[in-house]
């Protein structure tokens, strides 16, 4: 039955680690409802002889089938609660999988052991309470991992948080730089127009005008002053990651459009969970402007009494898969296990009530549009 089990998941997801663990929790969770069961039958006075009659057996099923219910709605409180709040998958987590393995193994030796000894009520319910007690220690290494994991994950955020706020430092340099520059040109620009005006030489101004000036202009919009309307954008973790994102795009040649004309501040949502979300949707619309070799980066942010927009939308394929697609768990349009799907973002947005995060594809235009409502609204 268990190989089954495991085959028919392995064929549904392609992961044997994942069917491994699926398969042992699941059968964790039916040995513990079974012992339960037989545990509580036995404290209402039933013993083995009368155990196995028809009318008992219905009340089994009952009790079993209530028992096992209750555990797997909180099994998969706890699986959410980590996914949703810790970011930790434990369906796809390894070290998890195997814990849950070896705990399986040890329940059936024990099932074995206690089955040639005769199946006593005594040896069931000594059983029951080894059982509870490899699970209550297995769950107290896991939490143990789980700390000096979490420890690890803290220290990287925090190299990763610092390597990003050096090269916006660089990126906002660079930017200097490029002012310092265009001023000085300018003012050379404007020397050489006033020794042409003092001179009368207007031919000589034309020719200036049309051979220097004029293609100076057209290369300069296609520099680095399109970010100016990041001033108004107030809170400067959303500011520093959209300055990141955005050089980076203009650092390989795509055309950026950003809008951001009212000023922006006090944004009701986490700014970690908003840094992460707007991360995670600039780097995949790079991407994929990146592999189309065309196409422009559109970002605006709008603002009104009730809510604020951000608003992100790129060139995309012409064939995308569909919306639900998308959306579905693990999906993603760079292959199996890479990339940052919309579902990681939902998970990471599904416990904010005021947050929703509308998708489009018309056109050949990707378009996400991350909706934060006022609270107090």
């Amino acid at each position: 039955m268990l190989i089954s089990i495991f085959l028919i998941n392995f064929k549904q997801n392609k992961n044997w680690v994942r069917s491994l663990g699926i398969t042992s929790n699941g059968a964790i969770l039916l040995v513990i409802s079974d012992h339960l069961t037989s545990t509580l039958g036995m404290l209402l006075g039933r013993d083995d002889s009368e155990f196995f009659l028809f009318s008992n057996q219905i009340y089994y099923g009952m009790f079993f089938g209530l028992i096992t219910m209750t555990l797997a709605g909180l099994v998969s409180s706890i699986v959410n609660y980590f996914k949703i709040n810790k970011q930790i998958d434990l369906r796809n987590n390894t070290i998890f999988i195997f814990v849950s393995f070896f705990i399986l193994i040890t329940y059936y030796c024990n099932i074995f052991l206690v089955s040639f000894l005769g199946n006593m009520p005594d040896l069931v319910r000594m059983n029951f309470f080894f059982f509870l007690l490899y699970l209550c220690l297995s769950i107290l290494a896991f939490s143990f991992y789980y700390r000096t994991m979490n420890v690890k994950v803290e220290m990287i955020k925090k190299e990763s948080d610092y390597q990003a706020l050096m090269e916006y430092t660089e990126s906002m340099e660079n930017q200097y730089k490029e002012v310092r520059k265009f001023r000085h040109y300018f003012q050379n620009i404007l020397t050489s127009i006033d020794d042409y005006i003092l001179s009368e030489d207007f031919s000589g101004l034309k020719n200036y005008y049309l051979n220097e000036i004029k293609p100076t202009s057209e290369e300069i919009s296609d520099m680095n002053f399109k970010l100016t309307e990041l001033q108004n954008m107030r809170q400067r973790e959303i500011k520093s990651v959209l300055a990141l994102k955005l050089i980076t795009a203009q650092n390989a040649e795509i055309e950026v459009d950003l809008e951001v004309k009212e000023g922006i501040e006090d944004i009701p949502l986490d700014a970690i969970v908003l840094v992460r979300a707007l991360g995670i949707l600039l780097d995949n619309a790079i991407e994929a402007l990146e592999e189309l070799k065309t196409g422009k980066l559109t970002v605006a942010i709008f603002k009104n009494k009730q809510e604020i927009q951000f608003i992100i939308q790129n060139d995309c394929k012409e064939h995308l898969p569909s919306i639900q697609q998308l959306k579905k768990e693990g999906f993603s349009t760079k292959g199996e296990n890479r990339g940052l799907g919309l579902s990681n973002i939902k998970e990471m947005l599904d416990k904010y009530p005021n947050v929703v995060l509308k998708t489009t594809i018309k056109n050949q235009l990707f378009s996400q549009q991350l909706i934060v409502t006022r609270r107090d609204m």
